[in-house]
């Protein structure tokens, strides 16, 4: 029942698509590899000094981070609770994050490029902090908003207006290893979920707010 519900919604909400040529846009997918195995680069920084403390945040301000800033990501490996270097990564970007008073954090902008995002999910009771794995936007609404007030970690001293989607349908991975599908929507001034996630995913390809702002 609840997937019928779900399809219903997902089918209404996202039906005007943006589209060209009859052909439905989305998103440009993460580049994806045979061999998604950490490297020892890799390895390394996530593993460096104090496992506790958080990651440094890399800005454009630093031509050597932007670089970094600029390249696109790629998928983790299947997603496993076991795996250190990835546990080590979630928390240290978790921490980086509350460090810096962060809404969200991808793992590009600590120096790794891997699909690994943070999110608060101002939708939720609670509010929640949510981490999510090779997560990519799959379908977006043909409604658009004009968000006052976008930012990043990276750029530091610079905020501005950005056209963002009114609602996205994004597909996901747990670290228990399940996947996921749903559709974020909801904007107001004080509930933008949806923005946070579509900021996060462009730093996945390497895109940064600024390249939006209008």
């Amino acid at each position: 029942m609840l997937q019928f519900i779900y399809g219903i919604f997902f089918h209404f909400v996202l039906a005007s698509c943006e589209k060209e040529n009859n052909q439905i846009v989305i998103s440009p997918t993460p580049v994806v590899e045979a061999n998604l195995e950490w490297t020892q680069m890799e390895k390394d920084c996530i593993m460096f000094g104090d496992t506790a403390m958080s990651m440094r945040v890399f800005l454009t301000t630093n031509y050597a981070d932007s670089l970094v800033l600029r390249k696109t990501s790629i998928d983790v490996i299947v997603p496993d609770s076991n795996d250190v270097y990835l546990t080590t990564l979630i928390n240290r970007m978790k921490k980086a994050m509350l460090d810096e008073g962060g809404v969200g954090i991808a793992a590009p902008q600590l120096g790794i490029n891997r699909n690994v995002i943070w999110v608060k999910r101002l939708d939720k009771t609670g509010k929640p902090f949510e981490v999510y794995l090779n997560c990519k936007i799959v379908m977006t609404s043909e409604l658009m908003v004009n968000f006052n007030g976008d930012g990043c970690l990276s750029v530091p001293n610079v905020t501005g207006r950005t056209l963002r989607y009114r609602a996205v349908g994004i597909e996901y991975d747990l670290l228990d290893g399940s996947h996921h599908r749903e559709v974020v929507d909801g904007f107001s001034s004080t509930l933008f979920t949806g923005i946070i996630f579509q900021h996060e995913i462009d730093h996945l390809h390497g895109i940064l707010f600024i390249d939006r702002l209008i």
